[in-house]
């Protein structure tokens, strides 16, 4: 079984092209992935043509076989002419800086986070786009959960989209869907400090140790669920402006730790148990209720399929990102 194939999706219920933003990216990559597979015309666009994580998903040629944008997502002009050229009929926003990145240069972080969103809502105001799908973040909710709405800059910039995204249907009838992410693994997940799970499988697949950072309870969202969630909103019409929240399955690091010691008991995985100070456990139902049924997939499958997967590319030597 293919990593897309639990995900695949009638391309007739999508109509026209889909644009993806940060196309590059771990979800980006997995949603280019999933509808290439399908059947569905799409369009990657990012700051560059980076295809490493697309071809980890589905192969050098069929990645290379992606129509492919290089652009700046704070540059409208640039945006809004791939999306006359190639008759966008839905975007899938992915594309954004992370924490530390808007932590360590905050106008810049404003720039893409914040600037380029608006801009996918122009765009989608200027091409009549009734489907429109763009990632937020748990990290609205706080660091810890219940602490200061906004803890970061990048938790204010995200929150400064979702109100955004409010007044565009208000004020012009932009509808949209905001999906906020959890805590990602899965091929393609190797960046940033909630990454460790998903690195350290692959350092099991090699033979290495690593030890994960943190512990305790987590949001466990397979890649490829995500992913699903936003190609779900491609399928019909908008009518508002949601906002959801996308948790997986709530469990431990120490759990995890255990579904990998039955797959390879020699594995050299640990963990400090030190938990992190965010959202564990938040519900999906508002957005399964809202989108219909997508795939959802286990922590145990999850593990399991990243496992093999680290381990078909190592043995093809194409593990060379860890």
């Amino acid at each position: 079984m293919s990593l897309t194939e639990p995900f695949l999706v009638d391309p007739k219920r999508i109509t026209g092209s889909v644009l993806v933003t940060g196309a590059g990216g771990c979800i980006g990559s997995w949603t280019v992935a999933i509808l290439e597979q399908s059947g569905v015309e799409v369009v990657a666009f990012d700051l560059r043509d980076d295809r490493r994580r697309l071809s980890l998903l589905i192969g050098d040629d069929a990645a290379q076989g992606v129509e492919w944008e290089t652009g700046d997502i704070s540059d409208y002009e640039c945006l809004n002419d791939v999306c006359k050229r190639h008759e966008i009929t839905g975007i899938i926003h992915l594309a954004g800086l992370m924490i530390p990145f808007c932590k360590s240069a905050p106008a810049m972080g404003a720039r893409v986070n914040v600037e380029g969103t608006i801009n996918v809502l122009e765009a989608a105001r200027d091409n009549g786009l009734k489907r429109l799908a763009y990632a937020s973040s748990s990290a609205i909710h706080g660091m810890p959960p219940g602490g200061p709405t906004i803890a970061t800059l990048y938790g204010a910039y995200k929150l400064a989209n979702e109100y955004t995204a409010q007044v565009y249907w208000l004020d012009w009838g932009v509808p949209s869907v905001g999906i906020r992410p959890n805590i990602v693994y899965g091929v393609g997940r190797d960046q940033g400090m909630t990454s460790e799970f998903s690195v350290g499988l692959a350092h099991a697949a090699i033979g290495q140790h690593f030890q994960v950072s943190y512990g305790g309870p987590l949001s466990w969202l397979y890649a490829g669920e995500a992913a699903a969630a936003f190609i779900a909103v491609m399928c019909k019409d908008g009518f508002d402006a949601r906002v959801f929240d996308l948790n997986g399955t709530c469990m431990t690091v120490e759990e995890g730790i255990e579904i990998l010691s039955d797959l390879i008991p020699e594995h050299q995985v640990s963990t400090t148990g030190t938990p992190l100070p965010v959202p564990a456990d938040l519900s999906d139902a508002p957005i399964r209720e809202h989108l219909g049924a997508y795939p959802s997939i286990s922590p145990l499958d999850g593990i399991r399929w990243t496992y093999e997967a680290f381990q078909r590319l190592q043995a093809e030597g194409r593990l060379s990102f860890v």
